[in-house]
Formats: structure tokens, sequence, C-alpha cells
């Protein structure tokens, strides 16, 4: 019987190390690859990026496409790839697939071995008659032993809580999305950034030329004697302006291109160019649409109800925990003395540990995970109403904006009807240098004012898009 038992005993460590094998397999199939790709954009989207970051042409030679000036879509691509944000997320994906994998360990059966060699030295004294004798007994003993574990079930804990391990992966997935998006409509703010202080450089240009102009004509006017000297300081004070004007207006470029090359993690000081984009793009939809399009598209909203689902699943993990669970254990010894044969001995145990009494622990864990929940659930009502109101004061800055740069344009050309109409009276010998000075500052401001607009309106609906959870890749 007994020699019945260990070839049975035998036969389940064989099977048990056979599984152990299988599960290391497929553990090793299901391990994530070191990189892990971004969520799929829609096939409308730009081509891809380069793949690495030492591959990524400089920045003066970036978009050659376009007379190496730099295009909103390549300085996205440029740095989505290397970006530390976009990194650092990728990594905490990469983590808690690795999480998922450890938590489906309990599928798989444990195996160890355990060796050990012991060195014994005893003495005894034994007392015959009158006489002790002493007596020695010493010996070296090898003990080797084979263990194997198996949980065959634990009534949903291992499930539930590989469920919300899955969860929280997904929940990092969109996170990686989130943080692809943030980087991408950071530098889209820049790049539009660095396109208004441009367009405002052209203004300060345009602003210096003609008080140049109105200069020559002062002076001109006051060495023939029909023009009093007051006129030429007078246009002296309006080159004086317009020039610092220029200097301000240049060091925001600057500003803004440091700005901009610092998003996209190149030499902040590298002379990029930038492709303009004269075209404002169309609000076409109703606010509704946009308010709808953010509750299904908003990652950072999706990473809540998917911690939502993962806690809901943890309450169900630990509600298990009241319940049994039923596993079997086999074990195999080799143990031999010196100047002995090996004696072995083996067993096979099917247990169930069924729990009676933990101090309320189990209470206290269910009880937690449930609050959790809950806690859950009003952050993403919370979540629900900031993105709304978001949405819906984005909505309103659009509108705004266009309606400014409407009427800026009108006022623009009024503005440069009354400066030719000074200008006319001036050369006229009828008007006042002031009356010239007055108009050339309200044309200058109007101007600057329309610019400001028309790329306010371009980071207004920026925002919109990213409100809404848009991808940038598509615009």
């Amino acid at each position: 019987m007994s020699k019945l038992i260990r070839i049975y005993s035998t036969v389940i460590l064989a099977l048990l190390f056979a599984l152990f094998l299988s599960g290391f397999a497929n553990a090793e199939e299901a391990k994530p690859e070191p990189q892990v790709p971004a969520p799929q954009a829609p096939a409308t989207q730009v081509p891809p990026a380069p793949q690495a970051a030492s591959t990524q042409p400089p920045p003066e030679t970036a978009g050659q496409n376009t007379g190496n000036k730099l295009t909103l879509e390549e300085a996205i691509n440029m740095a989505l790839p290397g970006h530390p944000k976009v990194q650092a997320a990728t990594q905490d994906l990469r983590a808690g697939q690795f999480n998922t994998l450890g938590v489906q360990a309990t599928y798989w059966p444990q195996i160890t071995f355990d060796a050990n060699r012991n060195y014994v030295w005893s003495q005894r004294l034994v007392r015959i008659g009158s006489t002790t004798v002493t007596t020695a007994a010493n010996y070296v003993a090898n003990n080797f032993t084979f263990n194997g574990n198996w949980t065959l079930f634990d009534f949903g804990r291992t499930y539930y809580s590989v469920k919300s391990s899955r969860s929280l992966e997904d929940s990092l997935r969109d996170n990686l999305s989130l943080s692809e998006q943030t980087v991408a409509y950071d530098i889209m703010d820049a790049y539009y950034n660095v396109l208004k202080a441009q367009s405002l450089v052209k203004v300060a240009h345009e602003t210096l030329d003609d008080a140049n102009k109105h200069l020559s004509q002062a002076q001109a006017f006051y060495e023939v004697g029909t023009k009093p000297k007051f006129d030429v300081t007078q246009a002296e004070v309006q080159v004086n302006n317009a020039k610092v004007l220029v200097i301000q207006s240049e060091d925001a470029v600057r500003a803004a291109l440091v700005n901009l090359n610092t998003r996209i993690g190149i030499d902040p000081l590298a002379p990029t160019e930038v492709v303009d984009r004269p075209d404002l793009e169309t609000l076409d939809k109703p606010l509704d649409y946009y308010l709808q399009q953010a509750l299904e598209s908003r990652q950072d909203l999706k990473s809540l109800e998917d911690v939502l689902r993962s806690n809901e699943m943890l309450v169900r993990s630990r509600f298990a925990g009241f319940l049994p669970i039923i596993s079997t254990s086999a074990s195999y010894n080799w143990y031999k003395e010196d100047h002995s044969d090996f004696l072995t001995n083996s067993g096979v145990i099917l247990a169930a540990d069924i729990p009676i009494f933990e101090g309320f622990r189990t209470v206290a864990s269910v009880g937690q995970a449930r609050a959790t929940v809950l806690s859950n659930k009003y952050r993403i009502e919370d979540a629900k109403n900031d993105i709304l109101n978001q949405v819906g004061i984005s909505y309103i800055a659009i509108e705004d904006s266009r309606a400014s740069v409407d009427a800026l344009k009108v006022s623009v050309k009024s503005a440069r009807e009354n400066l030719d109409i000074a200008n006319g009276r001036y050369e006229a010998g009828v008007g006042a240098i002031l009356d010239v000075t007055d108009a050339q500052v309200s044309l200058t401001s109007a101007e600057a004012n329309l610019a400001q607009a028309f790329y306010n309106y371009h980071l207004a609906y920026s925002k919109l898009l990213r409100n809404i959870g848009a991808s940038p890749r598509n615009q």
C-alpha cells in the first residue's frame, strides 16, 4: 500500500511540474512588449512620427516639405515619441500589465524545491554502575524535498482580482492617451503663440515704415518752410516709439520660439520657422454636439470609469473572503545520513480553508472597497460637471473671438482709410501732424488687436478640441 502511495505521489508531482512549465511558457508569451504602442488614432491622422528621437531632423532641417518651415503636424510628431510625459505614462502602463501578470499567478501551481545539509555533533553520557561512559555520534544528514501547492477554487478571489487589475490597466492606457493629447495641445498652443507674436512683428514693422515716411515728409515740408519744426520732432517721436515696438515684438517672438522648441524637445535657441495657418476653423456644430462628444471622448473621464470598474471587481474579490479556499498540495522527500540508505516519504493533501472569524478583517475590507466605489461614482459626476463647464466656456470663447475678428476687420479698414485721409490733408498743407499721428496710432492699435484676435480664435478652438478630447493629430 505504501508503495502504491509513493507511485501516486510521484505521478502527481510530475503532473504539477508539467503544469508549472506550461504556466511559465504562457507567462513568457503574455509578457508586455518593452514599448507600449499608443492608442490608435482615426484613419485620417497625419503620417506617423519618427520612431526614435535620434532619427529626428535637426531644427534647421525640420519640415523640409514646406521650405525648411515646421508645420504643426511635424512639431507634434517630433515631440510625442520621446517626451518625458509620454514615456512616464508608457512605463506606468507597463507596470500595470506586469501587475496583472502577477495577479494571475494564483491560477498556476506553486512548486518549490528545498535542499539542506546538516552537520551533527552530539555526545551522550552513559553511567554503567560506577563508571561513566561517553559516546559520540557525529554524522552528516542530507535532506531534499519537492513541494507543490495549487489553489483549485477560491470562489472568485483570483478571478475578480484579475478583472480589477485589467480595469486598472485600461485606466493607465487612457492616461497614456491623455498624456499624448496634453503634449500635443501644449505644442499647438505654443505654435499659435509663435504665429501671433510674428504677426505683431509685422504690424510693428509696418508702423515703423509709416513713421519713417511721415518723418521724411515732415522734414521736407520743414526745409521748404511750409511746416514748423514741431512736425519734425513729433514725427521723430513716432519713429522712436515704433522702433521700441519692433524691439518688444521681436523679443516676444524669441520667447515664444523658446517655449515651442522646449515643448518639442529640441534646442531652445534653435532658429525654428513655422508655417502660418491663415484659415480659421469653422464652428459648424451646435453646443450640444460638443458636450456629447466630450462625455464620450474625454480620456480622463474614461480613466475614472475604468477605476470605478476596477473597484467594483475588488468588492467582489474581497467579498469572496467569506468563502472557503480549496487547494491541494503534494510533497516528496529524500533523507540520507552517513553510512545509511536513502529514506523517502511522500504525501498528497486536499485541503479546504474555511474562514470562521478573522477579527472583522474581511468585513472591514469589503466596507472599505464599497466606500471607494461610491467615492469613484461621485468623482465621475463631478468630473462630468467640470467637463460640461469647460466645453461651454470654450464654445462661447470661440463665438466671441469670431465676432471680434469680424468687427476688427472693419476697424482696420476704417483706420486705414482715416490714415489715408490724414496723410492727404497733411500733404495738401491743410492738415496737422497730430492728425496723422493719431490716425497712425489708431491703425496700429486696430491691426495689433486684429492679429491677436485672429490667433486667439485659433487658441480658443484648440482649447475646445482639448476639452472635448478630440485627437490633435487630425487638426
